[in-house]
This record gives structure tokens, C-alpha cells and sequence, in this order.
């Protein structure tokens, strides 16, 4: 469809600025559209970590002719692809239709130290869109969006062999997530403290093995479900910690391993509403010694105005398992009602803080 303008013809459309006009980042009209359209963004973002472009484009500038060649892309559609992208501030075109990667960009590179490309993979996942358009069912009714499309919970779903594949990509990205974290808690905590750290729901346990490696004198157990302790326990034998480490199973809302002076959990309180939250956190109240501490690594919201990934995630909550993103009073009170006290939240330079907490 065309439209013919004059110059001082509005535009036809309240998101296209007129020839003279010049539209800003505060333009009222584009910023509401901007919003709307973030689904666009997310899928171009995914089609290209699955093509694996960032690789491709490495350290230096590839035009978008010999991308589309070595991806098995067509050349518009991924130029096309690359032109979001690139509004996006990931890539940038030097010259051309030749892009390089932003710094932001370089972490979509899955061979790179600090890759996000696993956690980014997942987030911009198609899965998440299939939820997603069903959003409103939960926000009328208090359901979780998963439980209401699949018939069953998330970590119920990926736990069968059939959906093996989107339970990889899950997993790697929350490997890909704690490798980001770990630096950053590292520096913000003295983990050196503790005689035996217990990882509760780690994973394949990638911030216990970093600390373990930091501080030669700390033994850890990393309690995970069944279907993990195999990779888990490669992990650590590949790391030699396989004398100061073990995994092994457990159902964190049956009981918990005793032993631990430290208690650590990962992004695990946030998947659950404040019942199995409350329940899980009495587990561990049942088995932490009188002088050991729970460490919760958590975002944990202000309820400002202010941007902050943890609200975006909130809804992920929603959408996939039924938890929320809280606040430090939410915390507080969690904590207080399964048995602890609130000791202080220590502030990292990752997305996540860390909240301290001790038998009350």
C-alpha cells in the first residue's frame, strides 16, 4: 500500500515519522510500539543464535552475502534479520550490508568466555511464545500459563524423554546464567568461611565447583533430581573435586542433605509461589546447624519505577512455573515465616543479589 504525502501531510501512520519529523526515543508513539513489537526482536534474536551468525561473524566484519552462505540462510530474509538486530545495538554495519558484533553482541558468541548464548537461546525459545499468547488466560484466573497449555508443570513436562531436547537448552541456559553470576559472587562473598557448602537445585553445579576451586579448604554437595547427578558428577571429576564434592539426589520438597554450614540456592526460591517456597525453606531450617546460613542468590525488587531484569522475569514466573520475583520485605517475611532471619542483602554486579539469612 502507498500513500501519497505532502510535506506537511501528517504521516498515514502514528508510528512512521513524517519527512520532516524526526522521531525520538521519547516519542510517545514509539515507545508504545517499541513494547508492542519486543516479540519481533526476541524471534530475530533467536533465529540468529540458532544460526549460529554471531559465530560466524567472529571478531572481525562479514558481509551478510557470505553469512547467508555458510548458515544456509537466505541472503534478504537474514539481512532483514541483521537490520533489527542492529536497532537492537547487537551488531553494527561498519559499511554496507557487512555487520560486526557490539560487545553486547560478542556475548551471543557460544565460544567466547561469558557466553549468554545458551541462557539467550532459551529465553527467545518459540516455547515462550506458544506460552506466551496464552498469558491472559493466567492473569485472569491466578493459573500458571504452562500448567494451563501442557496440562502439566514445567519441570514435570521436561522431565520425560520425549521433550529431552527443550530440556537441554533449559539447562544449559541455566549453566549459562550461573557462569555469569559466578565472578560476581565470588567477589561479593566470602565463601572461604564455610567448612561445607550444600547446592541446593545447582544444576549441574557450576557456582559450587567455582567455589570449590577458589577455596582449596571447602568441601560441597550438590543436591539435584535424579536425572542430573550423572552430568553433574562428569562435571566435577572433570574439574578434580571429585574428593571435595559429590552429587546427590534429592526432592528438596521431601528433605534436604544435612551437613552444611552453607546453605546456597540459585535462582530456586523465584520458581515457586510463597506455599512450596515456604515448605522448601522449612526443609532446610529442619537440617542447618544453629550457627549455619542460608544464601539465597536472588533478584530481589525495589517496586520503583526503575528498569530492572527481575520484573521482566516476574512474568516468567507466570508463565512458566508459578513463582515471582520479590522484594527485600517479601523476602524478609518469607524467610521469617519458615524459621530465619533476614541477616542483610549483599548487592553483586550480576542481575542477582545475595540474601543472607540464619536460623532465627
Amino acid at each position: 500500500m502507498s500513500t501519497l504525502m505532502t510535506q506537511d501531510s501528517p504521516s498515514p501512520l502514528p508510528y512512521v515519522a513524517a519527512p520532516e519529523q524526526t522521531a525520538t526515543a521519547a516519542d510517545p508513539a514509539q515507545i508504545a510500539f517499541k513494547a508492542a513489537l519486543g516479540y519481533i526482536v526476541s524471534a530475530c534474536l533467536n533465529v540468529a543464535i540458532k544460526l549460529r551468525i554471531p559465530d560466524l561473524i567472529g571478531d572481525g566484519v562479514a558481509d551478510v552475502r557470505t553469512l547467508a552462505r555458510q548458515a544456509g540462510a537466505n541472503e534478504d530474509y537474514l539481512y532483514r534479520v541483521l537490520r533489527v538486530l542492529e536497532a537492537s545495538q547487537l551488531v553494527i554495519r561498519p559499511t554496507g550490508r557487512a555487520f560486526e558484533l557490539t560487545a553486547a553482541g560478542k556475548l551471543l558468541r557460544r565460544d567466547v568466555s561469558g557466553s549468554l548464548a545458551p541462557a539467550l537461546e532459551w529465553i527467545a525459545d518459540p516455547l515462550h511464545l506458544t506460552l506466551y499468547s496464552e498469558l491472559q488466560h493466567s492473569v485472569k484466573t491466578g493459573e500458571t500459563t504452562f500448567d494451563a497449555v501442557y496440562g502439566k508443570p514445567f519441570f514435570d513436562w521436561s522431565s520425560q524423554p520425549e521433550n529431552a531436547e527443550e530440556a537441554a537448552v533449559f539447562n544449559n541456559a541455566m549453566t549459562s546464567i550461573s557462569k555469569m553470576c559466578i565472578p560476581a559472587f565470588l567477589e561479593a562473598y566470602e565463601f572461604g568461611s564455610f567448612r561445607n557448602i550444600v547446592d541446593v537445585g545447582g544444576g549441574h553445579g557450576a557456582i559450587l565447583r567455582a567455589i570449590l576451586k577458589e577455596h582449596p579448604g571447602v568441601r560441597g554437595t550438590l543436591a539435584e533430581m535424579p536425572s542430573l547427578l550423572t552430568s553433574a558428577n562428569s562435571a566435577i571429576a572433570q574439574d578434580g573435586l571429585a574428593d571435595r564434592c559429590q552429587a546427590v539426589a534429592c526432592n528438596f520438597f521431601e528433605s534436604v542433605p544435612a551437613g552444611g554450614d552453607l546453605y546456597l540456592m540459585k535462582h530456586i526460591v523465584h520458581d515457586w509461589a510463597d506455599e512450596q517456597a515456604l515448605r522448601l525453606l522449612k526443609n532446610i531450617r529442619e537440617v542447618i546447624p544453629a550457627g549455619g546460613t542460608l544464601l539465597l542468590a536472588e533478584a530481589v525488587l525495589d517496586d520503583s519505577p526503575a528498569p530492572h531484569l527481575g520484573k521482566l522475569i516476574d512474568i516468567e514466573m507466570i508463565a512458566f512455573v508459578g513463582g515471582k520475583e520479590r522484594t527485600a520485605a517479601e523476602f524478609r517475611e518469607l524467610l521469617a515465616a519458615a524459621g530465619f532471619t533476614l541477616r542483610r542483602i549483599v548487592p553483586t554486579k550480576s542481575p542477582l543479589s545475595l540474601v543472607e539469612a540464619v536460623p532465627s
